[in-house]
């Protein structure tokens, strides 16, 4: 069966990405199908409009996407963290698109929170996951249906050997722009104000080294003693390598999700003195973590695509080749994304010298360190 694949997230530089799109690359290619074409993440963004209506007159206006559309015999759109608050009416209007058309539609993955849509499109489709309980109980507050599964990040295909041995230390991950001036705030005093002797481990998801290094993430994370993060994916990691974790506040319910579903005995924190209260229990709460690893390892084979039934068109190594096929060609997206982590890291380190100095760092305005800073603040 051909597939037109919608919101990879391969093009972003980000571990929980690489992995989710290296997943359904697999799965996809297992069964014997092949993905003719991807629009990778925020690609079909530009095409959004303010109603469902306009959304899909101004797709079916676009030859390209739509002549990628009559060739495949499904779309499948991987929800990922992009369905909330309104955002990602893009996909919801290229399904519409799709039934229209006769094509198999599936929404997998997907975190499905606050969308005001008209619910006809999503009441036709031939599969919907959703990847969190407070997601399933909101669609069936819609009054449809749809399944809960796990993140797909867990049917990756992880190596079992670090490249980064923390040996024991406190692993800390990065975290959304949205939240730097509470959860990022908390982690950063958290790292600078550590005991010296004893330092926690700074390892960002969202890292240029995630293009490279992302399969050894799951077994990077088990040579830590303990986990903080604000990262829905390093909750998902922590929780494969069997390392508890304390989470931290993000831009939606995923975290609070994450742990209902699995029923951890931690909560979301944003500030210094709840973060340092969950830690000095976590050892003793370690047997849960154990327990929602052994259950999520027994779930690793995903049912998200069984509704396309097998064929053999393709295989599991020519659909892994065929994505990285497909990124090589989007010079400018891989672009984006560099600079992008480099302000992200330009940020958090200066926030850690504002932490230290109570003050921003300010080199020298004609200083070469000055001007890339101008870069990065734009």
């Amino acid at each position: 069966m051909k597939i037109l694949l919608c919101n990879d997230t391969a093009t972003k530089s980000h571990i929980g990405c690489q992995a989710v799109s290296d997943a359904h690359a697999r799965l996809l290619g297992r069964a014997g199908h092949t993905v003719t074409q991807r629009y990778f993440v925020n690609e079909l963004r530009p095409h959004a409009r303010k109603n469902l209506d306009d959304t899909v007159a101004v797709l079916e206006s676009q030859s390209a996407i739509m002549a990628h559309l009559a060739e495949a015999d499904a779309l499948v759109v991987n929800g990922e963290g992009t369905l909330h608050h309104g955002n990602g009416l893009e996909y919801i209007a290229l399904i519409a698109i799709a039934q229209r058309l006769g094509k198999a539609t599936l929404l997998v993955n997907a975190l499905f929170q606050e969308m005001a849509v008209p619910t006809e499109a999503l009441a036709k489709l031939d599969a919907f996951f959703v990847r969190d309980p407070r997601s399933y109980a909101y669609v069936q507050s819609m009054g449809l249906s749809c399944v809960q599964a796990p993140d797909s990040i867990i049917a990756a295909a992880f190596d079992e050997t670090p490249r980064r041995d923390v040996r024991g230390a406190t692993l800390v991950t990065d975290w959304v722009k949205a939240r730097d001036s509470d959860t990022g705030d908390t982690c950063t005093r958290f790292m600078v104000e550590a005991d010296p002797l004893a330092p926690p481990h700074f390892y960002p998801l969202h890292t240029e080294a995630a293009r490279t290094d992302w399969q050894n993430a799951v077994a990077d994370v088990g040579t830590a003693g303990r986990v903080l993060s604000a990262r829905y994916h390093g909750l998902y990691l922590a929780t494969l390598a069997g390392v508890p974790f304390v989470p931290l506040a993000s831009n939606s319910w995923k975290m609070d999700a994450f742990i209902e579903a699995w029923d951890l005995p931690v909560k979301p924190c944003t500030d210094l003195l709840s973060l340092r209260a969950q830690l000095q229990r976590l050892e003793d709460q370690r047997p849960a973590f154990q327990t929602a690893q052994a259950r999520l390892l027994e779930m690793r084979n995903l049912p998200i695509f069984q509704v396309l039934g097998t064929g053999k068109d393709s295989t599991e190594d020519d659909e892994v080749a065929r994505l990285h096929s497909q990124v090589a060609t989007r010079h400018s997206a891989l672009a984006a994304e560099a600079l992008a982590i480099a302000k992200r890291r330009f940020r958090e380190a200066s926030g850690r010298v504002e932490a230290l100095t109570g003050r921003p760092p300010k080199p020298a305005s004609g200083s070469g360190l000055g001007r890339l800073m101008r870069r990065l603040k734009r």
